[in-house]
């Protein structure tokens, strides 16, 4: 029923992969992944990951920015729009780092805001390297669930 030639052809590539080349292989994604597209960024922009819950009263947008202060940022509501922006930090141009992955560059997240988000009232706080975002619910526009009677 399995034939081992069937298998070991497949593996081929994989131990060209794994030999001499893995090291080199790599590097490039590594260089690729924390400087180029796969990371999210744009030119000059950093990617910042984001957590989004909702209960029956509001929704809460955290987002995961270590080394920032909350002075650098600026929530705003436009449109339906939820932006968050930080500004780049400013750091000590006197340190020769051997390998940096936190650049500590500018970055801006938007999210788009559903018709029960009551945005007069909307509060954002920072503590221990996350911005916290609530949104609170236009509790006459929630629609309440309702139970479906099966035949």
């Amino acid at each position: 029923m399995f034939k081992k030639d069937n298998y070991a052809r497949g593996y081929s590539n994989h131990n060209r992969f794994c030999g001499q080349h893995f090291k080199d292989r790599f590097e490039r994604f590594q260089q690729h992944f924390f400087e180029g597209e796969a990371a999210g960024r744009g030119e000059g922009q950093q990617f910042v990951p984001a957590n989004i819950s909702e209960n029956s009263e509001f929704y809460e947008v955290q987002l995961f920015a270590a080394g920032r202060k909350k002075e650098q940022f600026q929530v705003s509501i436009h449109e339906g729009i939820l932006k968050i922006s930080c500004t780049e930090n400013k750091t000590n141009d006197d340190i020769d780092y051997i390998y940096k992955e936190h650049l500590g560059m500018a970055f801006e997240r938007e999210f788009q805001l559903n018709e029960q988000v009551l945005t007069t009232n909307v509060h954002a706080s920072f503590e221990d390297g996350v911005l916290t975002v609530i949104l609170p619910k236009d509790l006459e526009k929630v629609e309440k669930p309702q139970e479906v009677v099966i035949d």
